[in-house]
């Protein structure tokens, strides 16, 4: 176990997180309830020690036990970081890539090919926009609000303990949040939510007759030369 990349207080403070993830399945877990007591327990008595040197041996054994939970966080009963978010993981890599889920579009620079096609190359480029949009809006809405700043706060206060890869998939997430809103929970009740839902259906529609829109026209001029 290597300790010497992260500092007693960071590891200290990522023990303390854990102990407040495992509280969350006490109830119905025994590991859970056996392994946050023991965790706590072991901190208890780093506050409760007198001696300087019992203390600093206490806070190395500790961080120890702490970094060995982690390395083994899979195998624990707590919410892992970007837990939920790895069913769009692989749909984020593709968009991270500018690689574009839909269409090809890199013949697009080409400017020999626009010059004969300046119409199709138009209609393509509303496509090619409009569609990313349309995707990146559906994307972040099928993400909870809370969830996302869960994640984020994970970032924030433990982020030297994370992967790249599951900071980067919330930090894209939430740079392409364009509105606040989440499809995992139902608040009928709220009408500021339904106010979001509504909204974002009309971007989308609008986003999609735009399209519609210039296809027509395109039709109209082609089908009558």
């Amino acid at each position: 176990m290597e300790q010497s990349k992260h500092s007693e207080e960071e590891i200290l403070r990522l023990g303390k997180k854990i102990i407040k993830e495992l509280e969350l399945v006490y109830t119905v877990n025994t590991l859970a309830r056996w392994l946050g007591h023991y965790l706590a327990e072991l901190m208890d008595n780093i506050d409760n020690c007198d001696s300087e040197v019992e203390k600093s041996e206490l806070q190395k054994e500790c961080c120890s036990v702490i970094l060995e939970i982690w390395e083994k966080r899979e195998r624990i009963p707590i919410e892992k970081p970007t837990e939920k978010l790895k069913p769009i993981i692989d749909v984020i890599s593709l968009l991270k890539k500018n690689e574009h889920p839909f269409i090809s579009h890199r013949f697009l620079s080409n400017n020999n090919l626009r010059n004969k096609n300046s119409n199709w190359f138009s209609f393509l480029e509303i496509v090619k926009n409009n569609s990313e949009r349309i995707y990146r809006k559906s994307l972040i809405s099928m993400i909870s609000e809370e969830l996302l700043e869960k994640d984020k706060k994970w970032i924030e206060e433990h982020g030297v303990f994370l992967s790249d890869d599951e900071k980067s998939v919330v930090e894209y997430l939430d740079s392409i949040k364009e509105i606040e809103i989440s499809f995992g929970e139902k608040k009928d009740k709220d009408s500021s939510e339904n106010e979001k839902l509504k909204k974002l259906f009309n971007e989308i529609e609008s986003l999609i007759d735009e399209q519609k829109s210039f296809l027509m026209s395109l039709k109209k001029e082609f089908l009558k030369s």
